[in-house]
């Protein structure tokens, strides 16, 4: 898969794929990065991206022209997903959807936000929560971490995609796990764990994996 990143600091990338599963992503060629300079398409010879919002208000927002010509810029943009608070919530089903693409293209925001006609040339307004953050580029990276554990030998056991919280077709979270040692401050693995009857761990893990998700997350299962 192709990740083109528009932003305003590719220096803020540089690090995150330095190590873990994204290092290991790019060295088997899962994942191919091209980092795009907003700035490199500034309208003026200071660097401007942004300008003051019609109607007043404060902030600053994002020029829809240079977001234009940074888009126009990439060869492969393939699927186009602008970065924002306001957006459709990010899902697992979505990152599902999203592995399915030859080429993403993540466009980072900033200052108060984007000039809204850049939804006339983009895919899908994607936020990853109920919060604020300070720019795009946390929120990318979110994207391309959940996104590349799903491609084909980033992860050593591929089974464990489908256990986690959120992937299975119940929607439900992830049954909590157990190791060494079995008693730790009088707490102590449950006894079926331990057991060897397959059958009764897998109804265990099952029925906590919904007692779980109606304690944290109640609304997965109304």
């Amino acid at each position: 898969m192709l990740i083109n990143i528009v932003t305003l600091y590719p220096q803020y990338f540089e690090s995150n794929f330095a190590f873990g599963t994204l290092k290991k992503a790019l060295g088997i060629n899962a994942i191919n990065l091209n980092i795009i300079n907003l700035r490199d398409f500034a309208f003026d010879n200071r660097g401007s991206v942004d300008d003051t919002p019609y109607g007043g208000g404060s902030g600053m927002i994002l020029r829809v022209d240079v977001l234009f010509n940074a888009l126009s810029s990439i060869k492969n943009s393939g699927y186009k997903v602008m970065l924002s608070a306001s957006g459709k919530k990010y899902t697992q089903k979505i990152a599902k959807n999203l592995i399915k693409q030859e080429a993403i293209t993540l466009i980072c925001g900033k200052f108060e936000g984007f000039d809204e006609r850049i939804l006339n040339f983009v895919d899908l307004e994607l936020s990853v929560g109920d919060y604020v953050l300070s720019g795009g580029e946390v929120a990318a990276l979110v994207v391309i971490d959940s996104v590349t554990r799903l491609l084909p030998g980033v992860l050593g056991n591929e089974e464990s995609i489908e256990e986690e919280s959120f992937s299975s077709e119940s929607n439900l979270l992830e049954y909590p796990h157990y190791t060494k040692p079995q008693t730790f401050n009088e707490l102590s693995v449950p006894e079926v764990l331990i057991s060897g009857n397959h059958k009764e761990i897998k109804s265990f893990r099952e029925n906590e994996k919904l007692n779980k998700t109606k304690k944290n997350r109640p609304d997965l299962v109304l």
